[in-house]
Protein backbone atom coordinates (compact mmCIF):
# COMPACT_ATOMS: atom_id res chain seq x y z
CA UNK A 1 0.00 0.00 0.00
CA UNK A 2 1.32 3.41 -1.18
CA UNK A 3 1.45 6.35 1.50
CA UNK A 4 2.27 9.50 -0.17
CA UNK A 5 3.82 12.50 2.63
CA UNK A 6 1.94 15.40 3.67
CA UNK A 7 5.17 17.19 2.88
CA UNK A 8 5.18 16.38 -0.62
CA UNK A 9 1.87 18.27 -1.47
CA UNK A 10 2.29 18.55 -5.29
CA UNK A 11 2.74 22.36 -5.08
CA UNK A 12 -0.29 25.21 -6.39
CA UNK A 13 0.59 25.24 -10.07
CA UNK A 14 2.37 21.82 -10.68
CA UNK A 15 -0.73 20.09 -11.48
CA UNK A 16 -2.34 22.05 -13.63
CA UNK A 17 1.06 22.12 -15.79
CA UNK A 18 1.25 18.38 -15.34
CA UNK A 19 -2.47 17.97 -16.87
CA UNK A 20 -1.77 21.01 -19.56
CA UNK A 21 1.49 20.08 -20.95
CA UNK A 22 0.25 15.71 -20.93
CA UNK A 23 -2.04 17.19 -23.20
CA UNK A 24 -0.35 19.64 -25.19
CA UNK A 25 2.33 17.40 -26.94
CA UNK A 26 -0.70 15.37 -28.38
CA UNK A 27 -3.11 18.67 -29.15
CA UNK A 28 -1.45 21.35 -30.31
CA UNK A 29 -4.42 23.50 -31.43
CA UNK A 30 -6.17 23.16 -28.18
CA UNK A 31 -7.65 26.94 -27.05
CA UNK A 32 -5.89 27.87 -24.07
CA UNK A 33 -8.81 27.18 -22.09
CA UNK A 34 -9.40 23.98 -22.99
CA UNK A 35 -7.31 21.75 -20.29
CA UNK A 36 -7.38 17.41 -20.64
CA UNK A 37 -6.53 15.68 -17.97
CA UNK A 38 -7.75 12.12 -18.30
CA UNK A 39 -3.99 10.33 -18.64
CA UNK A 40 -3.08 11.92 -15.45
CA UNK A 41 -5.18 10.14 -13.12
CA UNK A 42 -4.54 6.34 -13.43
CA UNK A 43 -2.72 5.16 -10.30
CA UNK A 44 -3.18 5.42 -6.70
CA UNK A 45 -0.20 7.70 -6.65
CA UNK A 46 -1.98 10.06 -8.83
CA UNK A 47 -5.23 9.77 -6.53
CA UNK A 48 -3.18 11.00 -3.30
CA UNK A 49 -1.23 13.11 -5.27
CA UNK A 50 -4.66 15.07 -6.28
CA UNK A 51 -5.67 15.35 -2.90
CA UNK A 52 -2.57 16.71 -1.37
CA UNK A 53 -2.90 19.09 -4.10
CA UNK A 54 -6.16 20.96 -2.79
CA UNK A 55 -4.50 20.81 0.76
CA UNK A 56 -1.68 22.59 -0.85
CA UNK A 57 -4.28 25.12 -1.83
CA UNK A 58 -5.04 25.95 2.15
CA UNK A 59 -1.20 26.93 2.84
CA UNK A 60 -1.24 29.60 0.17
CA UNK A 61 -0.68 33.07 1.11
CA UNK A 62 -4.53 33.93 -0.43
CA UNK A 63 -5.87 31.02 2.32
CA UNK A 64 -4.53 29.88 5.44
CA UNK A 65 -0.83 31.66 5.12
CA UNK A 66 -1.88 34.96 5.40
CA UNK A 67 -4.81 36.49 3.97
CA UNK A 68 -7.37 34.74 5.49
CA UNK A 69 -6.83 35.26 9.17
CA UNK A 70 -5.84 38.84 8.45
CA UNK A 71 -8.45 39.90 6.68
CA UNK A 72 -10.86 38.45 9.54
CA UNK A 73 -9.08 39.59 12.48
CA UNK A 74 -8.71 43.43 11.20
CA UNK A 75 -12.12 43.45 10.33
CA UNK A 76 -12.79 42.84 14.03
CA UNK A 77 -12.48 44.49 17.41
CA UNK A 78 -9.41 42.91 18.04
CA UNK A 79 -6.86 44.02 15.52
CA UNK A 80 -5.83 47.15 13.59
CA UNK A 81 -3.71 46.98 10.62
CA UNK A 82 -0.14 48.90 11.65
CA UNK A 83 -0.98 52.88 11.24
CA UNK A 84 2.90 52.85 9.97
CA UNK A 85 2.31 49.81 7.68
CA UNK A 86 2.29 50.65 4.00
CA UNK A 87 -0.53 48.96 2.36
CA UNK A 88 -3.39 50.23 1.68
CA UNK A 89 -5.22 47.53 1.06
CA UNK A 90 -5.08 45.50 4.20
CA UNK A 91 -6.16 49.37 6.12
CA UNK A 92 -9.14 49.06 4.32
CA UNK A 93 -10.09 46.67 7.09
CA UNK A 94 -9.71 48.98 9.83
CA UNK A 95 -11.30 51.55 8.42
CA UNK A 96 -14.22 49.15 6.82
CA UNK A 97 -13.38 51.76 3.70
CA UNK A 98 -13.60 48.10 1.52
CA UNK A 99 -13.29 48.47 -2.07
CA UNK A 100 -13.75 45.63 -4.81
CA UNK A 101 -10.85 46.12 -5.96
CA UNK A 102 -9.29 44.99 -2.92
CA UNK A 103 -6.28 42.45 -3.72
CA UNK A 104 -6.66 40.63 -0.75
CA UNK A 105 -10.35 39.57 -1.54
CA UNK A 106 -9.25 38.97 -4.84
CA UNK A 107 -6.41 37.06 -3.71
CA UNK A 108 -8.61 34.50 -0.97
CA UNK A 109 -11.71 34.34 -4.15
CA UNK A 110 -9.23 32.79 -6.21
CA UNK A 111 -7.48 30.62 -4.32
CA UNK A 112 -10.66 29.43 -3.00
CA UNK A 113 -11.86 28.47 -6.37
CA UNK A 114 -8.79 26.72 -6.95
CA UNK A 115 -8.68 24.47 -4.20
CA UNK A 116 -12.45 24.22 -4.74
CA UNK A 117 -12.01 23.45 -8.89
CA UNK A 118 -8.88 20.77 -7.46
CA UNK A 119 -11.44 19.05 -5.04
CA UNK A 120 -14.41 18.89 -7.88
CA UNK A 121 -11.80 17.22 -10.05
CA UNK A 122 -10.91 14.55 -7.23
CA UNK A 123 -14.17 13.75 -6.95
CA UNK A 124 -14.78 13.18 -10.33
CA UNK A 125 -11.47 10.88 -11.18
CA UNK A 126 -10.81 8.76 -8.29
CA UNK A 127 -13.68 7.20 -7.96
CA UNK A 128 -12.81 5.28 -11.30
CA UNK A 129 -9.03 4.41 -10.62
CA UNK A 130 -8.10 0.87 -9.16
CA UNK A 131 -6.38 1.13 -6.10
CA UNK A 132 -7.08 0.19 -2.73
CA UNK A 133 -10.69 1.00 -1.93
CA UNK A 134 -10.22 2.03 1.30
CA UNK A 135 -7.94 4.63 0.45
CA UNK A 136 -10.31 5.63 -2.50
CA UNK A 137 -12.75 6.04 -0.38
CA UNK A 138 -11.07 8.07 1.97
CA UNK A 139 -9.45 10.28 -0.65
CA UNK A 140 -12.76 11.53 -1.47
CA UNK A 141 -13.68 11.89 1.99
CA UNK A 142 -11.06 14.68 2.32
CA UNK A 143 -11.88 16.03 -1.02
CA UNK A 144 -15.69 16.71 0.36
CA UNK A 145 -14.30 18.10 3.54
CA UNK A 146 -12.01 20.35 2.07
CA UNK A 147 -14.17 21.87 -0.48
CA UNK A 148 -16.92 22.11 2.18
CA UNK A 149 -14.35 24.24 3.97
CA UNK A 150 -13.12 26.32 1.20
CA UNK A 151 -17.33 27.46 0.37
CA UNK A 152 -17.85 27.96 4.12
CA UNK A 153 -15.17 30.42 4.36
CA UNK A 154 -16.86 31.70 1.08
CA UNK A 155 -20.44 32.31 2.37
CA UNK A 156 -19.45 33.86 5.19
CA UNK A 157 -17.28 35.72 3.82
CA UNK A 158 -19.42 37.04 0.72
CA UNK A 159 -22.43 35.89 0.91
CA UNK A 160 -24.12 34.55 -1.91
CA UNK A 161 -21.46 32.70 -4.69
CA UNK A 162 -21.23 30.59 -7.51
CA UNK A 163 -22.09 27.07 -6.35
CA UNK A 164 -19.29 24.30 -9.23
CA UNK A 165 -19.18 20.73 -8.01
CA UNK A 166 -18.59 19.20 -11.06
CA UNK A 167 -14.58 19.83 -12.72
CA UNK A 168 -15.00 22.39 -16.24
CA UNK A 169 -15.12 20.59 -19.44
CA UNK A 170 -12.57 20.27 -22.06
CA UNK A 171 -14.63 22.38 -24.30
CA UNK A 172 -15.84 24.87 -21.54
CA UNK A 173 -18.77 26.20 -22.53
CA UNK A 174 -20.51 29.65 -21.46
CA UNK A 175 -22.31 28.28 -18.79
CA UNK A 176 -19.27 26.99 -17.08
CA UNK A 177 -17.34 30.25 -17.34
CA UNK A 178 -19.98 32.74 -16.61
CA UNK A 179 -21.70 30.96 -13.33
CA UNK A 180 -24.12 33.07 -11.26
CA UNK A 181 -24.35 33.25 -7.96
CA UNK A 182 -26.04 30.74 -5.88
CA UNK A 183 -28.46 31.67 -2.80
CA UNK A 184 -26.93 31.37 0.57
CA UNK A 185 -29.09 28.32 1.46
CA UNK A 186 -28.04 26.44 -1.52
CA UNK A 187 -24.49 26.59 -0.47
CA UNK A 188 -24.96 25.71 3.17
CA UNK A 189 -27.24 22.66 1.98
CA UNK A 190 -23.89 21.57 -0.39
CA UNK A 191 -21.23 22.04 2.62
CA UNK A 192 -23.79 19.81 4.89
CA UNK A 193 -23.89 17.47 2.42
CA UNK A 194 -20.43 16.76 1.69
CA UNK A 195 -19.13 16.93 5.42
CA UNK A 196 -21.89 14.36 6.16
CA UNK A 197 -20.97 12.00 3.33
CA UNK A 198 -16.57 13.14 4.67
CA UNK A 199 -17.76 12.11 8.06
CA UNK A 200 -19.00 8.62 7.22
CA UNK A 201 -15.64 8.10 4.37
CA UNK A 202 -12.89 9.56 6.85
CA UNK A 203 -11.03 7.71 9.92
CA UNK A 204 -11.15 8.58 13.24
CA UNK A 205 -7.10 8.73 13.40
CA UNK A 206 -4.14 7.75 10.93
CA UNK A 207 -1.57 5.04 11.99
CA UNK A 208 1.05 6.27 10.06
CA UNK A 209 3.10 9.57 11.11
CA UNK A 210 3.19 10.64 6.93
CA UNK A 211 -0.70 11.17 7.42
CA UNK A 212 -0.44 13.99 10.63
CA UNK A 213 -2.71 16.57 9.41
CA UNK A 214 -5.06 14.80 6.77
CA UNK A 215 -8.76 15.64 7.35
CA UNK A 216 -10.72 12.97 10.24
CA UNK A 217 -14.02 11.91 11.09
CA UNK A 218 -13.59 14.43 14.09
CA UNK A 219 -12.56 16.99 11.77
CA UNK A 220 -15.63 16.46 9.18
CA UNK A 221 -18.01 16.42 12.91
CA UNK A 222 -16.26 19.39 14.26
CA UNK A 223 -17.00 21.49 11.17
CA UNK A 224 -20.26 20.63 10.38
CA UNK A 225 -21.05 21.26 14.49
CA UNK A 226 -19.71 24.72 13.19
CA UNK A 227 -22.04 25.61 10.08
CA UNK A 228 -25.12 24.16 12.25
CA UNK A 229 -23.67 26.83 14.68
CA UNK A 230 -23.65 29.48 12.28
CA UNK A 231 -26.95 28.68 10.37
CA UNK A 232 -28.92 28.70 13.68
CA UNK A 233 -29.62 24.80 13.87
CA UNK A 234 -28.26 24.65 17.53
CA UNK A 235 -30.03 21.08 18.41
CA UNK A 236 -27.57 19.70 15.48
CA UNK A 237 -25.08 22.09 16.70
CA UNK A 238 -24.95 20.49 20.06
CA UNK A 239 -25.11 17.04 18.92
CA UNK A 240 -23.03 16.67 16.19
CA UNK A 241 -20.33 18.81 18.59
CA UNK A 242 -20.83 15.70 20.61
CA UNK A 243 -20.03 13.14 18.23
CA UNK A 244 -16.56 14.89 18.71
CA UNK A 245 -17.25 14.74 22.37
CA UNK A 246 -17.58 10.95 22.45
CA UNK A 247 -15.11 10.15 19.90
CA UNK A 248 -12.29 10.07 22.56
CA UNK A 249 -9.67 11.30 20.15
CA UNK A 250 -8.86 15.10 21.66
CA UNK A 251 -8.79 16.62 24.90
CA UNK A 252 -7.81 19.92 26.29
CA UNK A 253 -3.51 20.43 26.57
CA UNK A 254 -3.19 21.38 30.50
CA UNK A 255 -1.51 24.74 29.73
CA UNK A 256 -2.98 26.74 27.01
CA UNK A 257 0.13 27.66 25.43
CA UNK A 258 0.96 24.44 24.44
CA UNK A 259 -1.11 24.54 21.42
CA UNK A 260 1.28 26.49 19.68
CA UNK A 261 4.66 24.45 20.57
CA UNK A 262 6.16 23.01 17.67
CA UNK A 263 7.04 19.74 19.20
CA UNK A 264 2.68 19.54 19.64
CA UNK A 265 1.61 19.85 15.98
CA UNK A 266 -1.35 17.76 14.84
CA UNK A 267 -1.58 17.16 18.68
CA UNK A 268 -4.28 15.81 21.15
CA UNK A 269 -6.10 19.30 20.79
CA UNK A 270 -6.02 19.56 17.30
CA UNK A 271 -9.08 18.96 15.42
CA UNK A 272 -7.70 20.15 11.80
CA UNK A 273 -5.03 22.46 11.41
CA UNK A 274 -3.57 23.83 8.34
CA UNK A 275 0.43 22.45 7.87
CA UNK A 276 3.51 24.56 7.56
CA UNK A 277 6.90 23.23 7.70
CA UNK A 278 10.29 24.96 9.01
CA UNK A 279 12.45 23.25 6.77
CA UNK A 280 11.14 24.66 3.47
CA UNK A 281 11.05 28.27 2.32
CA UNK A 282 7.95 28.38 0.96
CA UNK A 283 6.21 26.66 3.47
CA UNK A 284 6.94 28.66 6.32
CA UNK A 285 4.60 30.03 8.39
CA UNK A 286 3.56 33.93 8.47
CA UNK A 287 1.57 33.98 11.74
CA UNK A 288 4.64 34.46 13.49
CA UNK A 289 6.29 37.03 12.06
CA UNK A 290 2.97 39.43 11.47
CA UNK A 291 2.50 39.39 14.95
CA UNK A 292 6.15 40.43 16.22
CA UNK A 293 7.94 43.57 16.38
CA UNK A 294 10.30 44.51 14.01
CA UNK A 295 13.21 45.43 15.58
CA UNK A 296 16.38 45.16 13.73
CA UNK A 297 19.12 42.80 15.16
CA UNK A 298 16.44 41.27 17.51
CA UNK A 299 13.60 40.69 15.62
CA UNK A 300 14.79 41.60 12.15
CA UNK A 301 11.85 39.00 10.48
CA UNK A 302 9.00 40.78 12.45
CA UNK A 303 6.42 42.51 10.08
CA UNK A 304 4.54 43.71 13.33
CA UNK A 305 1.34 43.52 10.54
CA UNK A 306 -1.21 43.77 12.64
CA UNK A 307 -1.59 44.99 15.98
CA UNK A 308 -4.33 44.00 19.02
CA UNK A 309 -7.04 46.84 20.10
CA UNK A 310 -6.70 48.33 23.65
CA UNK A 311 -10.20 46.80 23.69
CA UNK A 312 -9.16 43.29 23.26
CA UNK A 313 -6.54 43.67 25.90
CA UNK A 314 -8.89 45.20 28.27
CA UNK A 315 -11.58 42.57 27.82
CA UNK A 316 -9.75 39.89 29.61
CA UNK A 317 -10.33 39.12 33.36
CA UNK A 318 -7.68 39.38 35.91
CA UNK A 319 -5.96 36.63 36.35
CA UNK A 320 -6.34 35.01 32.80
CA UNK A 321 -3.40 33.00 31.84
CA UNK A 322 -4.28 33.28 28.06
CA UNK A 323 -3.36 37.01 28.33
CA UNK A 324 0.21 36.67 28.95
CA UNK A 325 0.87 33.89 26.30
CA UNK A 326 -0.73 35.75 23.48
CA UNK A 327 0.54 39.17 23.82
CA UNK A 328 4.14 41.17 24.90
CA UNK A 329 4.64 44.56 25.15
CA UNK A 330 8.83 44.17 26.33
CA UNK A 331 11.87 41.63 25.39
CA UNK A 332 15.33 42.47 26.94
CA UNK A 333 15.42 45.86 27.05
CA UNK A 334 13.21 46.65 24.30
CA UNK A 335 9.54 48.08 25.23
CA UNK A 336 6.99 48.23 22.50
CA UNK A 337 3.40 48.94 22.29
CA UNK A 338 1.56 45.39 22.45
CA UNK A 339 1.91 42.70 19.92
CA UNK A 340 0.63 39.12 19.48
CA UNK A 341 3.35 36.69 19.96
CA UNK A 342 1.48 33.63 21.15
CA UNK A 343 2.46 31.55 17.85
CA UNK A 344 6.68 31.99 18.21
CA UNK A 345 7.62 28.84 20.04
CA UNK A 346 10.46 30.06 21.70
CA UNK A 347 12.26 26.95 22.80
CA UNK A 348 12.04 26.01 19.13
CA UNK A 349 13.21 29.27 17.17
CA UNK A 350 15.38 32.41 18.57
CA UNK A 351 14.18 35.83 17.96
CA UNK A 352 16.32 36.51 14.44
CA UNK A 353 15.04 32.85 13.06
CA UNK A 354 11.00 33.70 13.97
CA UNK A 355 10.65 33.90 10.01
CA UNK A 356 11.58 30.00 9.74
CA UNK A 357 9.10 29.12 11.80
CA UNK A 358 6.87 25.97 11.08
CA UNK A 359 3.96 26.85 13.18
CA UNK A 360 0.42 25.40 11.95
CA UNK A 361 -2.47 26.97 11.24
CA UNK A 362 -5.52 26.17 13.79
CA UNK A 363 -8.81 25.77 11.69
CA UNK A 364 -10.82 23.95 14.77
CA UNK A 365 -9.43 23.17 18.15
CA UNK A 366 -11.16 20.32 20.60
CA UNK A 367 -11.63 23.96 22.86
CA UNK A 368 -13.91 25.44 20.17
CA UNK A 369 -16.07 21.55 20.07
CA UNK A 370 -16.46 22.45 23.88
CA UNK A 371 -17.35 26.10 23.03
CA UNK A 372 -19.86 25.43 20.10
CA UNK A 373 -21.68 22.87 22.47
CA UNK A 374 -21.98 24.76 24.73
CA UNK A 375 -23.13 27.76 22.60
CA UNK A 376 -25.63 25.32 21.34
CA UNK A 377 -27.07 23.63 24.11
CA UNK A 378 -27.81 27.51 25.55
CA UNK A 379 -30.11 28.66 22.30
CA UNK A 380 -31.28 25.16 22.11
CA UNK A 381 -33.04 25.01 25.85
CA UNK A 382 -33.17 28.98 26.20
CA UNK A 383 -30.68 29.18 28.74
CA UNK A 384 -27.78 26.94 30.03
CA UNK A 385 -28.00 23.12 31.08
CA UNK A 386 -25.46 21.62 33.40
CA UNK A 387 -23.33 20.21 30.27
CA UNK A 388 -22.99 23.54 28.93
CA UNK A 389 -21.64 24.89 32.06
CA UNK A 390 -19.62 22.13 32.46
CA UNK A 391 -17.79 22.81 28.54
CA UNK A 392 -17.44 26.47 28.97
CA UNK A 393 -15.88 25.99 32.90
CA UNK A 394 -13.42 23.08 31.08
CA UNK A 395 -11.96 26.02 29.45
CA UNK A 396 -12.06 28.59 32.06
CA UNK A 397 -10.78 26.10 34.34
CA UNK A 398 -7.57 25.99 31.94
CA UNK A 399 -7.47 29.84 31.86
CA UNK A 400 -6.92 30.11 35.35
CA UNK A 401 -3.33 28.06 35.35
CA UNK A 402 -3.92 26.69 38.87
CA UNK A 403 -4.22 29.93 40.23
CA UNK A 404 -6.79 29.36 42.83
CA UNK A 405 -9.96 32.55 42.79
CA UNK A 406 -9.20 33.76 39.18
CA UNK A 407 -11.69 33.08 36.03
CA UNK A 408 -14.61 31.23 38.70
CA UNK A 409 -16.40 28.97 37.25
CA UNK A 410 -19.52 30.67 35.41
CA UNK A 411 -23.07 29.48 37.07
CA UNK A 412 -26.40 31.02 37.44
CA UNK A 413 -26.54 32.95 34.11
CA UNK A 414 -29.69 33.72 31.87
CA UNK A 415 -29.45 32.88 28.51
CA UNK A 416 -28.59 36.07 27.29
CA UNK A 417 -25.52 36.16 29.94
CA UNK A 418 -24.43 33.00 29.19
CA UNK A 419 -24.52 33.98 25.46
CA UNK A 420 -22.47 36.40 26.17
CA UNK A 421 -19.71 34.83 28.20
CA UNK A 422 -19.43 32.03 25.16
CA UNK A 423 -18.86 34.67 22.58
CA UNK A 424 -16.13 36.11 25.67
CA UNK A 425 -14.71 32.86 25.91
CA UNK A 426 -14.74 32.25 22.19
CA UNK A 427 -12.69 35.73 21.99
CA UNK A 428 -10.20 35.39 24.31
CA UNK A 429 -9.54 31.36 23.76
CA UNK A 430 -9.07 32.35 19.91
CA UNK A 431 -7.14 35.41 19.25
CA UNK A 432 -5.39 35.70 15.96
CA UNK A 433 -7.12 32.23 15.17
CA UNK A 434 -9.22 33.92 12.46
CA UNK A 435 -12.73 33.55 14.10
CA UNK A 436 -13.63 37.07 15.42
CA UNK A 437 -15.32 38.61 12.61
CA UNK A 438 -17.27 35.25 11.75
CA UNK A 439 -18.73 35.40 15.55
CA UNK A 440 -19.60 39.16 15.26
CA UNK A 441 -21.29 38.88 12.12
CA UNK A 442 -23.38 35.45 12.94
CA UNK A 443 -24.41 36.86 16.16
CA UNK A 444 -25.17 40.34 14.19
CA UNK A 445 -23.25 42.47 16.38
CA UNK A 446 -20.56 43.57 13.98
CA UNK A 447 -21.30 47.43 14.08
CA UNK A 448 -21.41 48.09 17.90
CA UNK A 449 -18.26 45.96 19.07
CA UNK A 450 -15.98 47.51 15.95
CA UNK A 451 -17.05 50.89 16.72
CA UNK A 452 -16.72 50.57 20.39
CA UNK A 453 -13.22 49.29 19.99
CA UNK A 454 -11.65 51.41 17.38
CA UNK A 455 -13.95 54.47 17.48
CA UNK A 456 -13.93 57.42 14.91
CA UNK A 457 -11.19 55.29 12.60
CA UNK A 458 -13.24 52.57 11.60
CA UNK A 459 -17.14 53.12 10.29
CA UNK A 460 -18.36 49.59 9.37
CA UNK A 461 -22.12 49.69 8.68
CA UNK A 462 -25.03 46.91 7.70
CA UNK A 463 -22.99 46.67 4.23
CA UNK A 464 -20.36 45.20 5.60
CA UNK A 465 -22.08 42.24 6.47
CA UNK A 466 -20.54 40.76 3.68
CA UNK A 467 -17.27 41.71 1.84
CA UNK A 468 -17.72 43.15 -2.05
CA UNK A 469 -17.80 40.38 -4.81
CA UNK A 470 -13.58 40.81 -5.94
CA UNK A 471 -13.79 43.51 -8.99
CA UNK A 472 -11.78 41.60 -11.62
CA UNK A 473 -14.35 38.94 -11.11
CA UNK A 474 -17.43 41.06 -11.85
CA UNK A 475 -14.88 42.42 -15.10
CA UNK A 476 -14.38 38.51 -16.54
CA UNK A 477 -18.29 37.04 -15.44
CA UNK A 478 -21.18 38.70 -17.18
CA UNK A 479 -23.19 36.92 -14.57
CA UNK A 480 -22.01 37.99 -10.90
CA UNK A 481 -23.78 40.81 -9.64
CA UNK A 482 -21.99 42.63 -6.98
CA UNK A 483 -22.45 42.58 -3.29
CA UNK A 484 -26.02 45.25 -2.71
CA UNK A 485 -23.90 48.73 -0.73
CA UNK A 486 -20.80 47.91 -2.88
Amino acid sequence: MKTTTMKNIVPIAVLFVLVVFTSCKKELELAPHQIYYDNFYQTEEDALSAVNAVYDVLGSVSQYCSSLWLVQDISSDDCNARPTLNDPNLHQFTTYDIQPSNNYLAGIWQGSYLGISRANVVLEKVPGIEMDSAIRVRIQGEARFLRALFYFNMVRLFGEVPLDTVPVSASLGDDEIYLTKSPVNAVYAQIIKDLILAADMLPAKYTSPNDKGRATKGAAWGLLSKVYLTTEDWTNAYLTADKVKVLNQYSLFPDYISNFKEINKNGKESVFEVQFYKKATAENSQMVIAGLPSIQGLFSAGTETMLPTQDLINSFETGDHRKDVTFFDHYWNYVFEPHIWKYWDQDAYKPSATTQSGADFMVMRYSEILLIYAEALNEANAGPTVEAYDAINQIRKRARNSVADVLPDLAGLSQSDFRQAVLNERRHEFVSEGQRWYDLVRTRSLIENVKRAKGETSNPTAVNYVFPIPQRELDNNRNLKQNEGY
